[in-house]
Order: structure tokens, then sequence, then C-alpha cells
């Protein structure tokens, strides 16, 4: 499972996209028309774009025209992570979320939202504040998507295989939230792009907490999946640990990576290899075919090899 700040464009003027209104974002997200589908909240399970857009641009009491209003967060669990949640909620090993029906996504969904809900607290906890915050103090709404399409980014369109646009095989459920930065009361601004170190500034002549603990809430959310759903990570998966910090993985992770490149740099240089020796058999240029007969004749002639 990895939680996820998305990262957020500026606009013409050279200001976050976040400092306007959210109605381009919430429209975006809106793309996957469905009943079962819809926006929720902490509490409701269907909520209307309209609303959505109202809640988010309305709570934005105190800050400035240039600051940002709201964040986008993302939770993504991998494919075997989502057949497990499949399996708890249906009974069904299922390779793609078509394989459901209706009421068996009905299901899948409202335990993945249940669990997005739980990551929401845990995202509030993690703010250094005066007091421990919960989803009570957020106004935010979330959206479940089960498809993922390819973008330019995807090494599959940069070789041509797939086309950008064209939707990702296999299980994608994962959803995006919209959350304000201000708390339901409009007095408190939360940023999750504010690093916690224990952090005090002064607002109006009075000491204030700031600051947002985004590992620990990547973490919490990463190890609070394996408890809910009662999923065993593999060593390998299992980054985040109670008494080590990512830090300290963080050469393992580049190893296993590098290792894995390294792994198909040296599988296609083979196929490159293969794909030349053929290429000079089927089309033979005039200095291929004369070295190659040079190469014949000094064999034979220093007997490393039989005439017949």
């Amino acid at each position: 499972m990895y939680s996820k700040l998305d990262r957020l464009e500026k606009n013409g003027l050279n200001l976050p996209v976040n400092a306007g209104s959210c109605v381009k974002l919430a429209s975006y997200l809106n793309k996957e028309l469905d009943d079962d589908k819809q926006f929720f909240s902490h509490h409701e399970d269907a909520v209307t774009l309209k609303e959505v857009v109202e809640k988010i641009d309305n709570n934005k009491k105190t800050l400035k025209k240039n600051q940002e209003k709201f964040y986008s967060l993302s939770y993504n669990p991998s494919p075997k992570e989502i057949a497990h949640l499949v399996y708890l909620a249906t009974g069904k090993k299922v390779t793609n979320l078509s394989e459901l029906t209706g009421e068996e996504k009905v299901k899948v969904f409202a335990e993945f939202k249940n669990y997005i809900r739980d990551c929401m607290d845990i995202y509030a906890r993690n703010f250094n504040r005066d007091r421990t915050l919960s989803a009570e103090d957020l106004v935010y709404f979330g959206r479940i998507e089960e498809y993922r399409h390819y973008s330019y980014k995807d090494e599959e369109v940069r070789l041509g295989l797939k086309e950008r646009g064209q939707l990702k095989e296999g299980l994608n459920l994962h959803a995006h939230i919209i959350v304000s930065r201000m708390d339901v009361t409009q007095t408190i601004a939360l940023s999750p792009r504010a690093k916690s170190k224990g952090n005090t500034n002064f607002l109006n002549g009075k000491e204030v907490k700031n600051g947002f603990n985004m590992k620990e809430w990547q973490k919490e959310c990463f190890e609070h999946f394996s408890n809910k759903f009662r999923y065993i990570y593999t060593t390998d998966k299992r980054f985040y640990d109670d008494n080590v910090s990512y830090e300290k993985h963080k050469s393992r992770i580049k190893n296993v990576i590098m290792n894995e490149v390294m792994e198909d740099m040296h599988e296609e240089h083979k196929l490159l290899s293969r794909m030349r020796k053929i290429n000079m058999i089927i089309h033979p240029s005039k200095k291929a075919m004369s070295l190659y007969i040079m190469k014949r004749v000094k064999d034979i002639l220093s007997e490393n090899e039989s005439v017949i």
C-alpha cells in the first residue's frame, strides 16, 4: 500500500493550481461515472460534484489569494493487496475487477472506502498541533477508481507497445482524496508539505505548533492495511518497520532496483546481439561478408577448423 501526496502543477500565473478552485480536479475525478463510485466524505457515501466543490472552495477563511487551498492525496494498493481485499470481501480470486458482479464490487468498494476513512484519521493525527486531530477535524472528499490508463510516462508508451490513454490490464483499484487546507472550524491551517520536526512559529503573537510527519503517515497506512485485512507482506515488500527508519532501507531498495535494471539490460543486450546476427544473415553488407570470409579463411589456414 502506497499513500501519496500528489504533486500539483503551477498555472499560467506561476501560482500553484491549488491556490484557486478545486473544480478542475474534482471534475477530473468524476470521470468514472458510476452509481457505485460517487464522491464520499467521512460519514457520507454519496456526495455530489457540486457539493464537493462548494465545501472545499468555501473552506478557506484567513488564507490569502496566492496560498494553497486544498491538497490531493492518493491511496494505491498493489495488485496483490487488491486481490487479497477482493477475496476477503467476495471469496473470489480474480485478476480483473470486471470478473466481479455489481453487488460484489459494492462490497469491495465499501471495504476499501472504510480503510481510506481510517487512513484520513491517520493523516490528521500526524499533524503537529497542540491537540491530537482526527478525520472529524478535516474537510475532505474521496473518490474510488478501478481503472488506470497508460500515459506518456509509461515505458510501454515510449516503446510504442501501448497507446497513450489505453486502459491498463490487471487490478488497478485506488482512491483519490481532495482535502481542504483549513480544518472544519477554519481556524487551523493544515499543510502536508510542512515537514514535522516539532516546529513552532508565531501567529498573531501566539506560539503555534506546525508541521506534518509524512513518513509516519505513509508507514501507518501501510501497516493498517496489513492489520485491518490480515494481509502478510513478504520481507522484500516490508520497507516500513517499527524500529528501522525508511532511510536505513534506502540502500537495500536501491540495490534491489539496480539488480532488476541490470538483469533487464543484460537480457536486452543478448536480444539485440541475436537480432544483429539474424539481420546480418538476412541482409548481409559487403563489409560484413568480406570480414566473415576473411575470418573463415584464416581459421582454415591456421588449422583451427577442418576444411571438410
